[in-house]
């Protein structure tokens, strides 16, 4: 299944706004986090706001990470993934998680969108 969830595009339009989701392996997300961000290190999701009309921007899973995440918090693999394409689009939509009161927002935030999910 990874092999061929690995490097591919997702485009999904709410509201007039189109959000790419892409879904990459560890390799590629490290070679973007060092390129757009100057981060030399592996993440779990990058997400990069567009400026351009009808579109909102793309959010970047890395499905390796999503897999080990998922070993270590004890739930399936498809609720990780889900949980970082929610996170990465709660930070183009302006959610911060770098202080702790905007992080603790932002995962409660992340908790009530997965809660309508219901995965």
């Amino acid at each position: 299944m990874r092999k061929i969830l690995q490097n591919i595009s997702v485009q999904l339009a709410v509201e007039n706004l189109e959000i790419n989701f892409l879904f990459v392996s560890d390799r590629l997300i490290h070679q973007w986090n060092k390129k757009f961000l100057n981060h030399d290190y592996v993440t779990d999701v990058l997400a990069f706001e567009m400026k351009e009309d009808g579109i909102l921007g793309d959010v970047i899973v890395s499905l390796d990470t999503a897999k080990r995440q998922a070993k270590e918090c004890g739930h399936s693999y498809l609720k990780e993934v889900v949980i970082l394409c929610v996170h990465g689009l709660l930070h183009m939509l302006g959610y911060k998680d770098k202080k702790k009161k905007d992080y603790e927002a932002m995962w409660k935030k992340t908790f009530e969108v997965m809660e309508s999910v219901k995965i």
